[in-house]
Protein backbone atom coordinates (compact mmCIF):
# COMPACT_ATOMS: atom_id res chain seq x y z
CA UNK A 1 0.00 0.00 0.00
CA UNK A 2 1.34 3.45 -0.96
CA UNK A 3 2.45 5.61 1.93
CA UNK A 4 1.67 9.29 2.20
CA UNK A 5 4.60 11.38 1.04
CA UNK A 6 5.22 15.10 0.80
CA UNK A 7 7.50 16.97 -1.56
CA UNK A 8 9.02 20.45 -1.47
CA UNK A 9 9.80 21.38 -5.07
CA UNK A 10 12.61 23.93 -5.31
CA UNK A 11 13.05 25.12 -8.91
CA UNK A 12 15.77 27.60 -9.89
CA UNK A 13 13.16 30.11 -11.10
CA UNK A 14 9.43 30.75 -11.19
CA UNK A 15 6.99 29.62 -13.88
CA UNK A 16 8.45 32.15 -16.27
CA UNK A 17 11.21 29.55 -16.79
CA UNK A 18 10.29 26.75 -19.20
CA UNK A 19 12.07 24.09 -17.13
CA UNK A 20 10.00 25.01 -14.07
CA UNK A 21 6.78 24.67 -16.03
CA UNK A 22 7.73 21.41 -17.71
CA UNK A 23 9.76 19.65 -15.00
CA UNK A 24 7.70 20.71 -11.96
CA UNK A 25 4.25 22.21 -12.56
CA UNK A 26 3.15 19.71 -15.20
CA UNK A 27 3.50 16.89 -12.66
CA UNK A 28 1.46 18.54 -9.92
CA UNK A 29 -2.12 17.63 -11.01
CA UNK A 30 -1.18 13.94 -11.24
CA UNK A 31 0.67 13.96 -7.91
CA UNK A 32 -2.28 15.71 -6.24
CA UNK A 33 -4.59 13.03 -7.63
CA UNK A 34 -2.33 10.37 -6.10
CA UNK A 35 -2.45 12.02 -2.69
CA UNK A 36 1.05 13.48 -2.72
CA UNK A 37 1.30 16.67 -0.70
CA UNK A 38 3.56 19.31 -2.15
CA UNK A 39 4.71 22.91 -2.13
CA UNK A 40 6.69 24.86 -4.74
CA UNK A 41 9.32 27.30 -3.47
CA UNK A 42 11.46 28.99 -6.11
CA UNK A 43 14.99 29.69 -4.93
CA UNK A 44 14.73 33.18 -6.46
CA UNK A 45 11.80 35.58 -6.70
CA UNK A 46 9.75 36.36 -9.80
CA UNK A 47 11.56 39.68 -10.21
CA UNK A 48 14.91 37.88 -10.14
CA UNK A 49 13.57 35.32 -12.61
CA UNK A 50 12.75 38.12 -15.04
CA UNK A 51 16.31 39.40 -14.72
CA UNK A 52 17.58 35.87 -15.27
CA UNK A 53 15.68 35.60 -18.55
CA UNK A 54 17.14 38.90 -19.74
CA UNK A 55 20.67 38.17 -18.47
CA UNK A 56 22.13 37.20 -21.88
CA UNK A 57 21.72 40.87 -22.83
CA UNK A 58 23.78 42.08 -19.85
CA UNK A 59 27.38 43.08 -20.52
CA UNK A 60 30.37 44.04 -18.43
CA UNK A 61 29.51 45.64 -15.11
CA UNK A 62 25.81 45.01 -15.74
CA UNK A 63 26.43 41.26 -15.82
CA UNK A 64 28.60 41.45 -12.70
CA UNK A 65 25.84 43.30 -10.82
CA UNK A 66 23.30 40.74 -12.02
CA UNK A 67 25.40 37.86 -10.67
CA UNK A 68 25.75 39.61 -7.31
CA UNK A 69 21.97 40.17 -7.12
CA UNK A 70 21.23 36.49 -7.84
CA UNK A 71 23.80 35.30 -5.29
CA UNK A 72 22.42 37.66 -2.63
CA UNK A 73 18.85 36.57 -3.25
CA UNK A 74 19.68 32.86 -3.17
CA UNK A 75 21.55 33.32 0.10
CA UNK A 76 18.73 35.28 1.73
CA UNK A 77 16.12 32.74 0.63
CA UNK A 78 18.28 29.81 1.75
CA UNK A 79 17.26 30.40 5.38
CA UNK A 80 13.59 30.06 4.48
CA UNK A 81 14.43 26.94 2.46
CA UNK A 82 16.01 25.38 5.56
CA UNK A 83 12.83 26.11 7.52
CA UNK A 84 10.59 24.58 4.83
CA UNK A 85 12.88 21.58 4.31
CA UNK A 86 12.03 20.29 7.79
CA UNK A 87 8.33 20.18 6.96
CA UNK A 88 8.50 17.92 3.89
CA UNK A 89 9.75 14.40 3.47
CA UNK A 90 11.42 15.01 0.10
CA UNK A 91 13.36 17.93 -1.36
CA UNK A 92 13.08 18.04 -5.15
CA UNK A 93 15.65 20.47 -6.55
CA UNK A 94 15.02 21.35 -10.19
CA UNK A 95 18.37 22.72 -11.46
CA UNK A 96 18.82 24.47 -8.09
CA UNK A 97 22.41 24.54 -6.87
CA UNK A 98 24.24 26.41 -4.10
CA UNK A 99 27.47 28.29 -3.57
CA UNK A 100 29.84 27.76 -0.64
CA UNK A 101 28.85 24.13 -0.10
CA UNK A 102 25.47 25.06 1.36
CA UNK A 103 24.03 21.82 -0.01
CA UNK A 104 25.83 20.02 2.82
CA UNK A 105 23.92 22.07 5.39
CA UNK A 106 20.69 21.42 3.52
CA UNK A 107 21.33 17.66 3.56
CA UNK A 108 21.76 17.76 7.35
CA UNK A 109 18.25 19.20 7.63
CA UNK A 110 16.72 16.81 5.10
CA UNK A 111 18.74 14.03 3.47
CA UNK A 112 15.96 12.97 1.08
CA UNK A 113 17.18 15.09 -1.83
CA UNK A 114 16.30 14.55 -5.48
CA UNK A 115 18.22 16.58 -8.05
CA UNK A 116 16.50 17.07 -11.40
CA UNK A 117 18.91 18.06 -14.15
CA UNK A 118 17.55 18.67 -17.65
CA UNK A 119 20.33 20.80 -19.09
CA UNK A 120 24.13 20.85 -19.17
CA UNK A 121 24.36 23.63 -16.59
CA UNK A 122 27.67 22.18 -15.37
CA UNK A 123 29.34 23.90 -18.31
CA UNK A 124 29.08 27.28 -20.01
CA UNK A 125 26.95 27.70 -23.12
CA UNK A 126 29.22 30.48 -24.39
CA UNK A 127 32.96 29.90 -24.40
CA UNK A 128 33.90 33.30 -25.81
CA UNK A 129 32.57 35.69 -23.17
CA UNK A 130 35.79 36.08 -21.20
CA UNK A 131 36.29 35.91 -17.47
CA UNK A 132 32.60 35.91 -16.47
CA UNK A 133 31.92 32.87 -18.64
CA UNK A 134 34.94 31.01 -17.25
CA UNK A 135 34.06 31.85 -13.65
CA UNK A 136 30.45 30.80 -14.18
CA UNK A 137 31.50 27.46 -15.68
CA UNK A 138 33.95 26.76 -12.84
CA UNK A 139 31.39 27.68 -10.19
CA UNK A 140 28.53 25.76 -11.79
CA UNK A 141 30.58 22.61 -12.27
CA UNK A 142 31.44 22.63 -8.55
CA UNK A 143 27.85 23.39 -7.53
CA UNK A 144 26.28 20.66 -9.68
CA UNK A 145 28.79 18.06 -8.54
CA UNK A 146 28.19 19.11 -4.94
CA UNK A 147 24.42 18.74 -5.06
CA UNK A 148 24.66 15.41 -6.89
CA UNK A 149 26.95 14.05 -4.15
CA UNK A 150 24.36 14.70 -1.43
CA UNK A 151 21.34 13.54 -3.48
CA UNK A 152 19.63 10.21 -2.83
CA UNK A 153 18.82 10.07 -6.52
CA UNK A 154 19.05 12.19 -9.65
CA UNK A 155 16.57 12.53 -12.50
CA UNK A 156 17.86 13.57 -15.92
CA UNK A 157 16.41 14.13 -19.38
CA UNK A 158 18.86 12.37 -21.68
CA UNK A 159 21.71 9.88 -21.83
CA UNK A 160 24.42 12.54 -22.14
CA UNK A 161 23.49 14.11 -18.80
CA UNK A 162 22.98 10.69 -17.21
CA UNK A 163 26.59 9.73 -18.03
CA UNK A 164 27.74 12.93 -16.31
CA UNK A 165 25.50 12.57 -13.24
CA UNK A 166 26.62 8.98 -12.62
CA UNK A 167 30.08 10.28 -11.74
CA UNK A 168 28.66 11.73 -8.51
CA UNK A 169 25.34 9.99 -7.79
CA UNK A 170 24.74 6.25 -7.76
CA UNK A 171 21.05 6.22 -8.64
CA UNK A 172 20.27 8.21 -11.79
CA UNK A 173 16.98 7.84 -13.65
CA UNK A 174 15.96 9.15 -17.06
CA UNK A 175 12.59 10.90 -17.35
CA UNK A 176 12.41 12.92 -20.60
CA UNK A 177 10.13 15.86 -21.30
CA UNK A 178 7.40 15.74 -20.31
CA UNK A 179 4.84 17.25 -22.66
CA UNK A 180 1.18 17.61 -21.67
CA UNK A 181 -0.51 15.99 -24.67
CA UNK A 182 -3.93 17.03 -23.38
CA UNK A 183 -2.88 20.66 -23.71
CA UNK A 184 -0.73 20.26 -26.83
CA UNK A 185 -3.16 18.85 -29.39
CA UNK A 186 -3.23 18.45 -33.16
CA UNK A 187 -5.15 21.07 -35.11
CA UNK A 188 -4.15 21.56 -38.71
CA UNK A 189 -4.48 25.06 -40.20
CA UNK A 190 -7.17 25.40 -42.87
CA UNK A 191 -5.30 27.29 -45.58
CA UNK A 192 -3.75 26.65 -48.96
CA UNK A 193 -2.35 30.05 -49.89
CA UNK A 194 0.90 29.84 -47.90
CA UNK A 195 3.21 27.55 -45.97
CA UNK A 196 4.53 28.67 -42.59
CA UNK A 197 7.88 27.62 -41.20
CA UNK A 198 7.91 28.37 -37.48
CA UNK A 199 10.32 28.63 -34.57
CA UNK A 200 9.61 29.15 -30.86
CA UNK A 201 12.13 30.26 -28.25
CA UNK A 202 13.48 33.36 -26.58
CA UNK A 203 15.76 36.25 -27.62
CA UNK A 204 18.69 34.54 -25.87
CA UNK A 205 18.38 31.46 -28.11
CA UNK A 206 18.16 33.30 -31.44
CA UNK A 207 21.93 32.79 -31.67
CA UNK A 208 21.04 29.28 -32.87
CA UNK A 209 18.37 30.58 -35.24
CA UNK A 210 21.08 32.49 -37.12
CA UNK A 211 22.30 29.11 -38.41
CA UNK A 212 19.32 29.07 -40.77
CA UNK A 213 19.38 32.72 -41.91
CA UNK A 214 20.92 31.92 -45.29
CA UNK A 215 18.78 28.82 -45.68
CA UNK A 216 15.56 30.76 -45.10
CA UNK A 217 16.72 33.39 -47.60
CA UNK A 218 17.21 30.70 -50.24
CA UNK A 219 13.83 29.12 -49.52
CA UNK A 220 12.06 32.49 -49.64
CA UNK A 221 13.53 33.12 -53.09
CA UNK A 222 12.44 29.64 -54.17
CA UNK A 223 8.90 29.64 -52.75
CA UNK A 224 6.81 32.80 -53.02
CA UNK A 225 4.14 31.40 -50.70
CA UNK A 226 6.56 30.84 -47.81
CA UNK A 227 6.21 32.77 -44.54
CA UNK A 228 8.50 32.60 -41.52
CA UNK A 229 6.82 32.92 -38.13
CA UNK A 230 8.92 33.40 -34.98
CA UNK A 231 7.52 33.20 -31.45
CA UNK A 232 9.52 34.82 -28.65
CA UNK A 233 12.46 35.92 -30.81
CA UNK A 234 12.00 39.64 -30.18
CA UNK A 235 12.31 41.74 -33.31
CA UNK A 236 14.33 39.26 -35.33
CA UNK A 237 14.97 40.11 -38.98
CA UNK A 238 16.60 38.47 -41.99
CA UNK A 239 17.26 40.52 -45.12
CA UNK A 240 14.84 39.63 -47.89
CA UNK A 241 12.75 37.29 -45.75
CA UNK A 242 9.13 37.90 -44.79
CA UNK A 243 9.04 37.33 -41.02
CA UNK A 244 6.12 37.57 -38.65
CA UNK A 245 7.38 38.12 -35.11
CA UNK A 246 5.15 37.72 -32.07
CA UNK A 247 5.77 37.63 -28.34
CA UNK A 248 5.63 34.38 -26.43
CA UNK A 249 2.60 33.92 -24.18
CA UNK A 250 1.60 30.87 -22.16
CA UNK A 251 -2.04 31.41 -23.13
CA UNK A 252 -1.34 31.53 -26.87
CA UNK A 253 1.70 29.28 -27.33
CA UNK A 254 -0.30 26.15 -28.25
CA UNK A 255 -2.43 27.93 -30.85
CA UNK A 256 0.71 29.63 -32.16
CA UNK A 257 2.40 26.26 -32.60
CA UNK A 258 -0.71 24.80 -34.24
CA UNK A 259 -0.43 27.58 -36.83
CA UNK A 260 2.91 26.25 -38.08
CA UNK A 261 3.18 23.93 -41.07
CA UNK A 262 6.82 23.07 -40.27
CA UNK A 263 8.86 23.61 -37.10
CA UNK A 264 12.62 24.14 -37.09
CA UNK A 265 15.25 23.73 -34.37
CA UNK A 266 18.73 24.66 -35.56
CA UNK A 267 21.66 24.25 -33.16
CA UNK A 268 25.36 23.38 -33.29
CA UNK A 269 26.54 19.95 -32.21
CA UNK A 270 28.74 20.54 -29.16
CA UNK A 271 29.03 19.51 -25.51
CA UNK A 272 26.50 22.12 -24.38
CA UNK A 273 23.78 21.27 -26.91
CA UNK A 274 24.24 17.53 -26.35
CA UNK A 275 22.85 18.20 -22.87
CA UNK A 276 19.64 19.58 -24.37
CA UNK A 277 16.74 17.34 -25.34
CA UNK A 278 15.10 20.19 -27.24
CA UNK A 279 11.80 21.30 -25.78
CA UNK A 280 10.74 23.08 -28.97
CA UNK A 281 11.25 19.87 -30.95
CA UNK A 282 8.85 18.02 -28.64
CA UNK A 283 6.40 20.94 -28.77
CA UNK A 284 6.26 20.79 -32.57
CA UNK A 285 5.82 17.03 -32.53
CA UNK A 286 3.10 17.18 -29.87
CA UNK A 287 0.88 19.39 -32.06
CA UNK A 288 1.48 17.26 -35.15
CA UNK A 289 3.88 19.70 -36.85
CA UNK A 290 6.84 18.02 -38.60
CA UNK A 291 10.09 18.95 -36.86
CA UNK A 292 13.26 19.62 -38.81
CA UNK A 293 16.19 19.74 -36.39
CA UNK A 294 19.95 19.86 -36.42
CA UNK A 295 21.64 16.55 -35.81
CA UNK A 296 23.04 15.97 -32.34
CA UNK A 297 23.33 12.56 -30.67
CA UNK A 298 20.68 13.71 -28.18
CA UNK A 299 18.23 14.81 -30.88
CA UNK A 300 18.81 11.47 -32.60
CA UNK A 301 17.48 9.76 -29.45
CA UNK A 302 14.09 11.26 -30.39
CA UNK A 303 14.04 11.78 -34.16
CA UNK A 304 14.21 8.89 -36.60
CA UNK A 305 15.07 10.64 -39.83
CA UNK A 306 12.22 10.75 -42.38
CA UNK A 307 9.97 8.77 -40.01
CA UNK A 308 8.86 11.09 -37.19
CA UNK A 309 10.88 14.17 -38.19
CA UNK A 310 14.01 15.16 -40.05
CA UNK A 311 17.63 15.41 -38.89
CA UNK A 312 19.95 17.70 -40.84
CA UNK A 313 23.72 18.15 -40.82
CA UNK A 314 24.43 20.53 -43.71
CA UNK A 315 22.93 23.62 -45.34
CA UNK A 316 22.02 21.57 -48.40
CA UNK A 317 20.12 19.08 -46.23
CA UNK A 318 18.23 21.97 -44.62
CA UNK A 319 17.18 23.23 -48.05
CA UNK A 320 16.29 19.84 -49.52
CA UNK A 321 14.32 18.52 -46.55
CA UNK A 322 12.45 21.75 -45.95
CA UNK A 323 11.69 21.98 -49.68
CA UNK A 324 10.22 18.47 -49.64
CA UNK A 325 7.91 19.42 -46.77
CA UNK A 326 6.92 22.76 -48.30
CA UNK A 327 5.79 21.10 -51.53
CA UNK A 328 4.13 18.02 -50.04
CA UNK A 329 1.29 18.54 -47.56
CA UNK A 330 0.71 14.79 -47.23
CA UNK A 331 4.34 14.31 -46.19
CA UNK A 332 3.90 17.05 -43.60
CA UNK A 333 0.82 15.34 -42.20
CA UNK A 334 2.40 11.87 -42.10
CA UNK A 335 5.63 13.00 -40.42
CA UNK A 336 3.68 15.24 -38.06
CA UNK A 337 1.35 12.48 -36.89
CA UNK A 338 4.28 10.09 -36.43
CA UNK A 339 5.93 12.73 -34.29
CA UNK A 340 2.77 13.13 -32.24
CA UNK A 341 2.68 9.36 -31.66
CA UNK A 342 6.30 9.42 -30.47
CA UNK A 343 5.54 12.11 -27.91
CA UNK A 344 2.45 10.27 -26.66
CA UNK A 345 4.37 7.01 -26.26
CA UNK A 346 7.64 8.27 -24.71
CA UNK A 347 7.56 11.93 -23.71
CA UNK A 348 4.08 12.70 -22.42
CA UNK A 349 2.96 13.62 -18.92
CA UNK A 350 0.59 10.63 -19.06
CA UNK A 351 3.55 8.28 -19.44
CA UNK A 352 6.17 10.02 -17.28
CA UNK A 353 4.18 11.38 -14.32
CA UNK A 354 3.46 7.81 -13.10
CA UNK A 355 7.18 7.02 -13.45
CA UNK A 356 8.03 9.93 -11.15
CA UNK A 357 5.34 8.99 -8.64
CA UNK A 358 6.62 5.40 -8.52
CA UNK A 359 10.15 6.64 -7.85
CA UNK A 360 8.91 8.77 -4.98
CA UNK A 361 7.07 5.81 -3.48
CA UNK A 362 9.88 3.30 -4.03
CA UNK A 363 12.57 5.47 -2.45
CA UNK A 364 10.66 7.42 0.19
CA UNK A 365 7.36 5.63 0.77
CA UNK A 366 8.58 3.44 3.61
Amino acid sequence: MAKEISVLFVPFGTQRIAATRYRVYQYLPYLREKGVKFCVFSIVSDAATRRMINSPNFKGIGKFIYYLQIIFEKLTRFGLLLFLARRYKILYLQRTTFLFGLEKILSLVNRNIIFDLDDAIFMSDRKDEGIFSRLKEYSKSKEVAGILKVSRLAIVENEYIRSYARQYCQDVFLIPGPIDTERYTVKYPQRKDKVIIGWIGSPSTTVYLKITDGILQRLTEKFASLEIRLIGAGRYNIDGVRIHNSDWSYNSEVSDLQGFDIGIMPMPDNEWTRGKLGCKMLQYMAVGVPAVVSFTPTNAEVIKDAENGFLVRTAEEWVSKLSALITNPELRRRIGLNGRNTVEEKFSVKVNAPVLERLLQDYFGE
